[in-house]
């Protein structure tokens, strides 16, 4: 018995030790052919789409501040964090907005109906005309606006016989702030950044910082100083942004109690947690497969969105594809959502904003209003709906610079329609 039974237990002993050497085989392969093969037979799978792509995670983001004036307070406030001989700044003027410098600062203003836009990592700011010893700011501004409106008038000679208004021209001083860095404000539903290649030229003697050699580059646009003013009422505390308040005097300062605000790098990271811990890809995918109803469906017949591809997700910690759609894919979310209010009354009622949704409410993204003084149907949004929401409007928005965007100006998904009800989702 025993020797008919050992030819066969051989046997499985051989055929077992052949499995698992296989199965050794088939995953070091597997491991292989996903980490190295990409970097050799298709390099655009490990770089990043775009040089706007990498300034927007790694400049942009890592610099601009968000947060509300008061824990009951609906009104979100942003904030630009400018940096001597890294941030590029452009001043440029408009038709009815203008600006004076000393003369050793007039070199870095973009000239109204200039060609070329001028950019500098030199630290400055704008701010009301004030006046000071060396250059009076002040003076400079009522010569300047006087010109422009004898100007204007020359230019338009029977202005009160046709009923034309003279224009009232804004005058702002350009000057140099004190210590090496500097806030500014930035507009709130900031998702693209000002960018530039074409028609520049960066004034720095030498090259300050390596994005500055990029083929284009984002910069912040006339950036106004941010000043707070403090009240209290009571026992409340609160802030509020005041241009003739106290400017703030570092960046400890504008992230610690009460001013509290947080960097959007800080905001998409707790983002992408949040889409984890809360299971959104359980029925949401992000990615835009190549067949035709994924990029219609994200785009249009007309415009297609571009459909994913692995360099997109090289800023995210996290990726999900996802396995099924119970609900929209969201990998070009950013540009067909774009909206903070929709957001807003989509995670608080989902079936009222998108008509037989099934999604669960996430009203924990928003705080009760005890006093009841918020007119908003939802509730006040908090730092995790921020959060989810500043990670969404990267989707899609970062593929390509806004110069370049196959979105940009089109409306594809037509969706400011869809939200004022002029459209309806078939």
């Amino acid at each position: 018995m025993s020797e008919n039974n050992e030819p066969f237990m051989h046997k499985v002993d051989g055929s077992a030790i052949l499995t698992f050497v296989g199965i050794v085989f088939l995953f070091s392969f597997a491991v292989v052919i996903t980490l190295l093969a990409p970097r050799y037979m298709d390099k655009t799978w490990m770089e990043p789409t775009s040089s706007y792509q990498v300034q927007m995670y790694e400049i942009a983001d890592p610099n601009i501040y968000f947060s509300r004036l008061r824990s009951d307070s609906t009104e979100l406030q942003s904030v630009y964090h400018l940096k001597q001989e890294y941030t590029l700044l452009a001043f440029q003027e408009a038709e009815v907005v203008r600006f004076v410098a000393p003369p050793e600062l007039q070199k870095f203003i973009t000239k109204y109906q200039d060609p070329k836009l001028r950019l500098t990592s030199h630290l400055m700011l704008l701010r009301k005309p004030q006046p000071a010893s060396s250059f009076n700011a002040v003076e400079a501004a009522n010569r300047l606006r006087a010109d422009l409106q004898k100007q204007w008038e020359k230019e338009n000679p029977n202005w009160i016989e046709e009923g034309l208004q003279k224009p009232a021209f804004d005058i702002l001083e350009v000057f140099e702030p004190i210590g090496e860095d500097a806030f500014a404000i930035a507009p709130t539903d900031r998702i693209l950044e000002n960018w530039t290649d074409k028609d520049y030229v960066i004034l720095d003697e030498e090259v300050k910082q390596p994005y500055h050699r990029d083929s284009g580059v984002v910069y912040v646009n006339n950036p106004t100083e941010y000043r707070v003013s403090f009240f209290s009422i009571g026992q409340e505390e609160g802030w509020s942004y005041d241009p003739e308040g106290e400017s703030i005097k570092d960046l400890a300062e504008l992230t610690s109690h009460p001013l509290g605000f947080r960097s959007r790098q800080d905001l998409i990271e707790f983002g992408e947690h949040l889409y984890a811990i809360e299971g959104c890809w359980y029925c949401h995918t992000d990615q835009t497969r190549t067949i035709i109803q994924d990029v219609v469906l994200n785009g249009s017949e007309s415009y297609p969105a571009p459909p994913s591809s692995a360099n997109e997700y090289i800023y995210q910690k996290i990726s999900f594809p996802g396995t099924r759609r119970i609900g929209p894919d969201v990998s070009r979310v950013g540009v067909k959502r774009p909206s903070r209010d929709w957001h807003q009354s989509h995670f608080w009622s989902p079936k009222t904003a998108s008509r037989g949704s099934i999604m669960p409410s996430f009203q924990h993204f928003f705080d009760y209003d005890p006093r009841g003084t918020s007119r908003r149907e939802t509730g006040i949004p908090n730092y995790k709906f921020e959060a989810i929401f500043q990670y969404l409007m990267t989707k899609g928005t970062r593929i390509t610079s806004p110069t370049e965007a196959w979105w940009l100006g089109k409306d594809p998904v037509q969706t400011k329609e869809i939200i004022e009800g002029k459209k309806k989702i078939q």
